[in-house]
C-alpha cells in the first residue's frame, strides 16, 4: 500500500531525477519501437542487450511463417503518464518503472494480406535501469592480451585485438523489459447482434408452433399479425437479457482469471525477494522479472535448443508455430530451493501469443513454466562487471552467451555460474 501511495505522490509531484529521466527514456523508446516497424534492421538503441536479440529472433521467425508484424504507438497531447509503484533503488542500481497510456495498432500480414489488426488503447510499462557508477566509456584491460577496449567494445563485439570475449553486464540507462495492458472495453461489444438473435428466434418458433392456424382460419389474418408483433417484441427483450447475461457472465470470468494471477502475482512479490536476498542482498524482484521475461522470449524464438547458452536441457523447440509474444506482467511463483551451490526458482510466465499454424493466424493466452538457476555466488550486477570466458578444454574464448558449446572443441560451457539460465521450459 505504501507503495501504491507513494507512486501517486511521485506522479502528482513529476518525481525525482530518476522517475523524469525514465519517462523521457520511455517516449525515447517508443519512438525507436515505431522506427523497428517501418525498418525490422532498426533495433531499438535503448533497449537492453538481451531485447535487441530477441527482437532479430522474432524477425526471424515471423518470416519464416511468412509473416509481417507493424506495432505502432501513437502518442497524443494529452496522454496519461505516470510511474509504477513496481520500483526500487540499491547500492548498485535504480530501477524506475514509468507507465504510459497511448494508441496502438498492431497489423500481421502474410504476404499482402492482412491477417488481423488490433487497435487498442494500452498503458506501456517500461522497466529503466540506472546506474551511478558505471562509466560505459571506462577503459579495460584485456586479461588475454593487455590491448585497452571500452566497455562498450568488450560488451558489443569482444576484444580488438584478440576477440576474447566476456560474459558482463549491460550498459545503462537501458530499458530492460518492457509490457504493454491493454484496457478492456465490454462496451465495445454490440447489443445489436444479440437483439437480431432473439428477434429472430422467437419468429421462428411462433411461425413453428402457429402455422397450423392458418390451415385451420384462413380468415385469422389479425390475430396472426399481432402474435407476430408479440413474439418479436419479446425476441427483443430476451436478446438483450441474453446480452446482458453474456456481459455478466464475461466480467465473472475475467474477473476470476485477473483474480487467481493477481494472486499469483502477488504471492511471488512477497515471497521471493526474502528468499532470494540470503544469497544476493540487493535481489530485484523487479530486475527478476525482466530477465525472466527475456529469456521466455529467447525459448520461444530460438529454433536450436541444442545450442542455446541460456537452456541446459536441450532438445526441439516447443514453441515454433509463435510469432509475436506479449507477456502480461504477472509472473507466478511455484517452488524455491537451493543446493548449496545453486538456487532454484520455478515459476510460471503469463503471456498472449500470435500463432500460426498450418497457415492459419489464431492468438491466445498462454502459461509457460520455467525453472531457473544461478550459481549463489553471483549477484545480479548492473556495474559493469567483467568475466572472462574461457572454455576449459581448449583455452579458447567465445561468445558463450550465444552459444552453450565452444566452437572450437564442442566442449559446454556452465553459464549459470555466471548468469540466470533455463534447465526446464514448459509449455501448459
Amino acid at each position: 500500500m505504501a507503495g501504491f501511495i507513494d507512486a501517486i505522490k511521485r506522479s502528482y509531484t513529476g518525481g525525482d531525477q530518476y522517475d523524469k529521466m525514465a519517462k523521457n527514456l520511455q517516449k525515447q523508446f517508443i519512438q525507436e519501437m515505431n522506427q523497428m516497424a517501418d525498418q525490422p534492421g532498426n533495433l531499438p538503441k535503448l533497449a537492453s542487450m538481451d531485447m535487441k536479440y530477441n527482437y532479430f529472433m522474432q524477425k526471424r521467425r515471423a518470416e519464416r511463417h511468412g509473416i509481417t508484424l507493424r506495432h505502432r504507438y501513437h502518442l497524443e497531447e494529452e496522454y496519461a503518464q505516470g510511474v509504477s509503484a513496481l520500483m526500487g533503488k540499491d547500492q548498485r542500481y535504480i530501477t524506475r518503472i514509468p507507465v504510459l497510456v497511448c494508441k496502438s495498432e498492431r497489423a500481421y500480414f502474410m504476404g499482402q494480406k492482412k491477417l488481423r489488426e488490433i487497435r487498442s488503447q494500452e498503458t506501456i510499462c517500461s522497466y529503466t535501469v540506472f546506474t551511478e557508477h558505471q562509466d560505459i566509456n571506462a577503459s579495460y584491460c584485456c586479461p588475454n592480451c593487455g590491448d585497452v577496449n571500452s566497455v562498450r567494445q568488450l560488451l558489443e563485439q569482444g576484444c580488438r585485438s584478440c576477440q576474447t570475449r566476456f560474459v558482463m553486464s549491460d550498459l545503462y540507462p537501458r530499458i530492460t523489459n518492457s509490457y504493454t495492458m491493454k484496457e478492456k472495453s465490454y462496451s465495445r461489444t454490440r447489443p445489436l447482434p444479440f437483439l437480431l438473435i432473439g428477434i429472430l428466434t422467437g419468429l421462428i418458433l411462433f411461425f413453428t408452433v402457429t402455422s397450423h392456424l392458418l390451415e385451420k382460419d384462413q380468415n385469422d389474418w389479425v390475430n396472426y399479425f399481432v402474435g407476430i408483433s408479440g413474439t418479436a417484441f419479446g425476441g427483443l427483450v430476451m436478446g438483450f437479457l441474453i446480452y446482458a447475461v453474456t456481459m455478466i457472465v464475461l466480467l465473472i470470468v475475467d474477473a476470476a482469471r485477473s483474480g487467481s494471477r493477481v494472486s499469483a502475482f502477488n504471492q511471488t512479490r512477497n515471497k521471493l525477494p526474502p528468499l532470494m536476498q540470503r544469497y544476493d542482498p540487493y535481489f530485484s524482484v523487479d530486475f527478476f522479472a525482466g530477465k525472466v521475461n527475456q529469456l521466455l522470449k529467447t525459448l520461444v524464438y530460438t529454433d536450436d535448443y541444442d545450442n542455446c547458452s541460456v537452456y541446459e536441457k536441450g532438445g526441439s523447440n516447443i514453441c515454433p508455430d509463435i510469432v509475436d509474444l506479449d507477456y502480461q506482467g504477472v509472473m507466478g511463483l511455484n517452488d524455491f530451493s537451493s543446493d548449496g551451490r545453486y538456487v532454484f526458482v520455478d515459476v510460471d510466465v503469463y503471456a498472449r501469443s500470435a500463432c500460426v499454424t498450418n497457415q492459419k493466424f489464431r492468438m491466445k493466452d498462454e502459461i509457460f513454466r520455467m525453472k531457473l538457476c544461478r550459481s549463489v555466488m553471483v549477484y545480479d550486477d548492473c556495474n559493469a562487471s567483467v568475466h572472462h570466458i574461457v572454455c576449459a578444454s581448449c583455452g579458447a574464448s567465445f561468445d558463450a552467451v550465444r552459444q552453450k558449446k565452444c566452437p572450437y572443441c564442442h566442449s559446454p560451457y556452465a553459464l549459470r555460474n555466471y548468469d540466470w539460465v533455463v534447465t526446464e521450459f514448459e509449455r501448459k
